[in-house]
């Protein structure tokens, strides 16, 4: 990728340091707009189709009309305009300027934004999980309002622990607070159900698809008789935890089921198109 960045707003593609957006934007202000992260395989997003789904699922469970962009054809030359291979293509939209406190006007315009994100480095070794104090309130989509994670992986990072265990408001598992949680028991897999409001993650949906797959509603303390723990979001795809603090639960991190997996999430991954789910 060359150094000089092209970013998409509005409508233009300009240089990434000429992209700004108002201080008055509902989505600086209020959080009020949905993002998409999707990595990028061989210059193709992962999971393309299934990503601008659950966008426009967003955008509707927020009442912001959707804009009228054909995101395929911005994101195919937005990709060409950087010489991305790799990394991430990240969209968000925000409600835009134009509002009467937390009531937006009638006639706002939304903000649109596409940009591409470098590659990120994986963690150097298992992660680690603190069970958060803060918990996950319920939100299939990628809203841009994620201050209870934040404060979830601050949280963590004081008790030098890598990654937030976050409940739900009943108490039972939901995810971790940048990622989605697998659990394996006696050779079976599970996930939190979406009913524990955790998030509709577009990699959860490929583990799924490539592997049978448990959903249920359970509480924490499920985990203390797991025997391998994993964590899955765009960036890490499959990453195994260590350890879940405070209650010193601690698991395989190389167990053969995990690293089955991880490779045939890879072998998909190698096969992503523009067009694919």
């Amino acid at each position: 990728m060359r150094h000089s960045h092209i970013t998409w707003l509005n409508g233009r593609f300009v240089p990434t340091g000429q992209a700004l957006i108002p201080v008055a934007d509902r989505g600086f202000r209020f959080g009020d707009g949905v993002f998409e992260t999707i990595r990028l395989v061989n210059a193709a997003p992962y999971q393309w189709a299934l990503h601008l789904t659950r966008f426009s699922e967003g955008l509707e469970a927020l009442r912001i009309v959707p804009p009228v962009v054909d995101w395929t054809a911005i994101a195919k030359q937005l990709v060409a305009e950087n010489q991305a291979t790799d990394g991430f293509l990240r969209i968000a939209v925000s409600r835009g300027v134009g509002s009467q406190g937390y009531l937006p006007d009638a006639d706002i315009q939304p903000t649109c934004v596409m940009e591409i994100l470098p590659p990120s480095l994986l963690p150097k070794k298992p992660l680690t999980l603190w069970q958060s104090s803060h918990v996950r309130s319920p939100n299939n989509h990628k809203l841009a309002q994620g201050v209870s994670s934040t404060l979830a992986l601050l949280e963590a990072r004081e008790q030098d622990c890598d990654e937030a265990l976050m409940l739900n408001p009943e108490g039972k598992l939901c995810e971790a607070a940048s990622a989605n949680l697998f659990w394996i028991t006696d050779g079976e897999l599970f996930t939190p159900a979406l009913a524990s409001g955790c998030l509709a993650g577009t990699t959860r949906v490929a583990v799924m698809r490539l592997m049978r797959v448990n959903e249920i509603v359970a509480h924490a303390g499920t985990l203390a008789n797991a025997q391998a723990v994993f964590l899955t979001n765009v960036r890490l795809g499959i990453w195994p935890v260590a350890s879940i603090g405070p209650h010193m639960w601690r698991y395989d991190v190389a167990h053969p089921l995990m690293a089955e997996l991880t490779e045939i999430l890879n072998a998909d991954r190698a096969q992503g198109a523009w067009n694919a789910a």
